[in-house]
């Protein structure tokens, strides 16, 4: 029988507490040292697995843009799922994004996000470039298929990407940044149910009228 892993290494340790810290913090508030004692380790023995803080950020950045790129269906299989309707494309897009990024570890890595955002020059082009401009993007081609195919009105499909997309950064900020320490079980709890009234508002405002 092979044993499984049970402990984690010190790599992952720093990695995890790292991401405590910053979150609660912020980056430029926690020290080596500080990182050091949550970890229980000297601090001199960081350096045998990041270079310096700035490399435990890239890192938690990497592993934080990977975990939000496998919350995505793969071409095809969206693809088969907007032939099944807006609705349902929208139902379970929205789930399975959100119950991907519906972990403790994830949710510090957000908070983290949206404090660094207003004076970290590094996260806010992340921000602005895989949070915002790409995501846009996405969403605009799904709007053109579903156009194209006559399922939806022909609006701007940029237009109607903006439209659809606001309400989620709205939805970040206010839990976040606005609500973080409020007594929520999680993101999802928040999130689930305000996205599915707004996804329905705008594929109502924007269904093709049957004749």
């Amino acid at each position: 029988m092979i044993s499984q892993k049970t402990s984690k290494t010190t790599k992952e340790k720093i990695f995890d507490i790292s991401i405590d810290l910053f979150s609660q913090k912020g980056f430029d508030a926690v020290s080596i040292r500080e990182i050091a004692r949550g970890v229980g380790i000297r601090e001199s023995s960081i350096y045998n697995h990041y270079k310096n803080k700035e490399a435990i950020l890239d890192t938690i950045i990497d592993y934080f843009k990977s975990e939000l790129n496998q919350s995505g269906l793969p071409e095809e299989d969206a693809e088969a799922l907007i032939e099944q309707g807006p609705k349902v494309f929208f139902e379970v897009g929205a789930k399975m994004y959100i119950e991907k990024i519906n972990t403790p570890q994830m949710e510090k890595i957000w908070r983290l996000i949206s404090i660094e955002t207003y004076h970290n020059e590094k996260i806010r082009d992340f921000f602005k470039k895989e949070l915002l401009e790409e995501p846009i993007t996405i969403w605009e081609n799904t709007f053109q298929i579903m156009i194209e195919k006559k399922m939806i009105k022909s609006f701007n499909p940029r237009t109607l990407a903006y439209e659809y997309f606001s309400f989620i950064i709205y939805l970040f900020f206010e839990y976040f940044v606005l609500r973080y320490d409020d007594d929520f079980d999680s993101f999802m709890d928040l999130a689930l149910e305000k996205i599915a009234n707004h996804t329905e508002f705008l594929l109502e405002a924007i269904k093709v009228k049957e004749e």
